[in-house]
């Protein structure tokens, strides 16, 4: 069993993340942990404190329940699973890396708005909360039938970590999967990438999983982005020192599959 977290808030996005974690709940059994952290900022604090801001603590908190509780209630008939989500007050971002931090989780999982935008990109990646992830985690940008997976090799990817954590985490399920080293570049340049393809192949079939489909891949950021745009998963490894503007960037940018990554 994974144990799998994921914020919520009374939006479209996290609606979308919900609907996504369910389809990976039918493929693998899975624990599903909802949050909902509601900012409290000194400015809205009331006057006094003691009982009137337990009060008014138990207030925001009881409003939160019920704006995430309709919810999860909606996304309930696809998901029976899905249980009553933990609330509390506080940073957004440092909650749910205590929670991370102290709860064993295999996978976090959050609904993002679809963005062009590299900067965004690197930005969210660089923020506390993703900076210290302890687990791996996904982005789901579109609600896409989780029906293939792509595993993405490329320059200074981890292959071995690439593969071993994606199959510690997807464990047996049957998944559909394809192996691909992105070149991003127009010029077919004979390489290392055959020999690192057959030796992330290699490692794949000792885990059990073998890929349908395996090769060196050729373009743009962007025209592979639109090439490899049916995939119901899309995973790879970044390095922590993130380079705004690298390739592989723009390609995660670019692609409208949920992005499932880990740290190298």
């Amino acid at each position: 069993m994974i144990k799998v977290l994921v914020p919520v808030e009374a939006d479209l996005a996290s609606s979308i993340a919900l609907r996504y974690v369910c389809q990976i709940a039918k493929l693998i059994e899975t624990e599903i942990l909802t949050i909902n952290v509601r900012a409290s900022s000194s400015e809205e604090y009331p006057v006094g404190t003691g009982w009137v801001r337990h009060t008014w603590e138990k207030t925001m908190i009881r409003e939160a329940e019920d704006d995430v509780r309709q919810l999860i209630r909606a996304e309930r008939a696809n998901c029976p699973t899905l249980g009553e989500p933990m609330v509390v007050l506080g940073d957004r971002d440092d909650e749910i890396l205590k929670e991370l931090q102290s709860g064993s989780y295999s996978l976090f999982l959050e609904g993002t708005i679809p963005t062009f935008s590299s900067s965004y990109f690197t930005k969210r990646l660089q923020s506390p909360l993703y900076h210290s992830m302890p687990c791996p985690f996904i982005m789901v940008k579109n609600l896409m039938p989780l029906t293939r997976a792509l595993l993405v090799l490329s320059d200074g990817v981890d292959g071995r970590r690439l593969i071993q954590t994606f199959t510690d985490t997807f464990k047996k399920a049957v998944l559909p999967i394809d192996l691909f080293y992105l070149k991003f570049q127009e010029k077919k340049d004979e390489g290392p990438e055959k020999e690192k393809l057959k030796d992330a192949t290699d490692l794949l079939q000792q885990q059990g999983w073998v890929a349908e489909k395996s090769d060196v891949l050729y373009g743009s950021p962007h025209e592979l982005a639109e090439r490899l745009e049916e995939y119901g998963l899309l995973a790879t490894v970044l390095g922590r020192s993130l380079k705004k503007g690298s390739p592989l960037q723009e390609f995660l940018v670019a692609t409208l599959s949920p992005i499932l990554l880990f740290w190298q």
